[in-house]
């Protein structure tokens, strides 16, 4: 119980911060198209691309921190956080000054293999290495972040997330709007990763007494750790990175920077709506390190892993399923609101983005748990299979369709990812006890429910809404999406939900009701759905 309810302080935590992300993710993409135009928006897209890749150098160090920086907590080994925070700093610092030093001299062969415009070359060198350096700065430092989430203190975490995001909007709107441009765009970067660094060195200093961080020779057992469960999960994170963006790195050099903007644009909703419900897979992690590392019976320990998994991937389908249908069935008003002029087949990628990205969240609460217990060899298979299936799809979508297609990249891609995903279920399901008929029950069967009810209430609006304009289509998606919303809540709750889920929604409801000064409200809803005296 304790576990559960920590963990959702820190998944509405985490999706309350990037809901916020997403509206003011909202605006920028149109606000930079419209004062630098697609060419420049799709090498800003790019830089992201080279500069997620830098990323895998640190993300295996990142889960061993979180993973063990718990584990350790539990049993009072502060010592050994010390040690394995201090060796990861000082191997992770290094590793950035070389890696720098290795972009900033390739640079010339970067600009050339993503096809720069030789107009844009001086901008494209300052925002590439402004970007770069920085985000290899903040890998090295993000130790206090890692150290605050393995603490579970998710929730200050994603305070000063949000504070950073603000910080760069305003950057964004500010400098970009004065003319700066694609330098506008990497100061404001910059700015938001040094205070996000600042600001989470400043809660570590406060809130991890026992910390004590220095530049060290790595020990043996911490780079026991760092190698054996971080470098694991590191090769996760290699082709995990490569995979989320293969569409990119295969279109832009066979078709150019155009067609890298066209898949950020078409990624873009999708992306944003994943990062609401993928905040049940990161909080899940701290807790299943915490129960898997408190185990005295280790059959026990299991039951409740399992049990935390599919609850918590029943909420995170339900959730993303609720977002994910709108946007199959409204993405024509969605990117004309949005953008007004919606380049040429960018509705068609938010549709295969959005279904692709659908499937692939059954998947993250698995990793998070197997990460948990000291199996990210579970996710390393995962990706393999993701891998051979990008390598046999894509070149097959060329044979179809005769020609390279940002559509056909796109939609291959994204079938090689369902396939994984399906495989990945079935084989982790096996090792947690998790039967797939209960998995259908709880999580699959629920999470079409919105599809239904978006093909009924979205689709038939959807061609009309798209074209008349921005005040068209706002109408219509702030009309039917309330519409939309409403009747897939009222079928979820009366034909799906279990009784504990009424009462939750119950008392949301009347919470929400208070606020607005409207009184009875719990009542009227607690004779629809009479309290149960199932646990929550």
């Amino acid at each position: 119980m304790q576990h559960n309810k920590r963990m959702y302080r820190n998944v509405s935590a985490e999706a309350s911060a990037k809901v916020f992300y997403f509206f003011t993710r909202f605006f920028i993409p149109p606000f930079v198209l419209s004062h630098v135009g697609i060419q420049s928006y799709g090498l800003y897209g790019t830089v992201f691309v080279l500069v997620s890749y830098f990323g895998m150098s640190a993300i295996g160090f990142s889960n061993a921190y979180v993973k063990y920086v718990a584990e350790f907590a539990a049993v009072d080994r502060n010592d050994a956080s010390n040690r394995l925070l201090s060796s990861g700093f000082s191997m992770m610092s290094v590793l950035a000054v070389v890696l720098y030093t290795g972009f900033a001299f390739s640079w010339g062969h970067v600009a050339e293999w993503i096809k720069v415009p030789p107009g844009l070359m001086p901008d494209a060198k300052f925002l590439s290495l402004t970007i770069v350096g920085v985000f290899l700065a903040y890998l090295a430092l993000s130790i206090f972040r890692d150290t605050l989430s393995g603490m579970q203190e998710i929730v200050l975490v994603q305070r000063v997330w949000m504070i950073s995001v603000v910080l760069e909007t305003i950057l964004i709107f500010a400098l970009v709007g004065s003319g700066m441009g694609l330098r506008g765009l990497g100061i404001a970067f910059a700015a938001r990763m040094l205070f996000e660094v600042g600001a989470n060195a400043y809660l570590c200093r406060r809130k991890v007494a026992w910390m004590r961080l220095k530049f060290m020779l790595p020990d043996k057992a911490s780079l026991r750790l760092l190698a054996g469960y971080g470098g694991i999960v590191q090769m996760n994170a290699m082709m995990a990175i490569f995979l989320n963006s293969v569409e990119r790195v295969i279109a832009t050099p066979l078709i150019g920077l155009t067609a890298s903007a066209e898949l950020d644009l078409g990624k873009r909703f999708p992306g944003m709506a994943t990062s609401i419900p993928s905040s049940f897979a990161s909080s899940i992690l701290p807790s299943a390190a915490d129960i898997h590392a408190r185990a005295t019976n280790p059959a026990e320990a299991k039951s409740q892993i399992a049990a935390i998994y599919v609850s918590t991937t029943r909420s995170m389908n339900l959730v993303s399923s609720l977002l994910f249908a709108f946007l199959v069935f409204a993405s024509g008003p969605c990117l004309v609101f949005w953008l007004k002029s919606v380049p040429a087949g960018v509705v068609a990628l938010t549709v295969i983005f959005a279904l692709g990205t659908q499937t692939n969240m059954l998947t993250g609460t698995g990793t998070s748990v197997f990460k948990a217990i000291g199996r990210p060899q579970m996710e390393l298979h995962n990706n393999i299979s993701n891998c051979v299936a990008v390598a046999i799809f894509v070149p097959l979508s060329y044979v179809l369709l005769g020609k390279w297609t940002v559509i056909g990249i796109g939609a291959s891609c994204q079938i090689a990812n369902a396939a994984s995903s399906f495989w990945f279920l079935a084989r982790g399901h096996k090792q947690l006890g998790v039967s797939m008929r209960e998995f259908w029950d709880e999580v699959f069967l629920p999470g079409l429910v919105p599809y239904a009810v978006g093909a009924a209430v979205l689709l038939p609006i959807a061609h009309w809404a798209s074209g008349g304009g921005r005040i068209r289509a706002g109408a219509a998606l702030a009309g039917f999406g309330v519409l939309y919303t409403i009747v897939t809540l009222a079928v979820l709750l009366i034909f799906f939900a279990k009784s504990s889920e009424r009462q939750a929604a119950v008392e949301a409801a009347a919470k929400l009701a208070d606020r607005f000064g409207l009184r009875g409200v719990e009542g009227r809803l607690a004779r629809l759905f009479p309290r149960s005296t199932e646990s929550v």
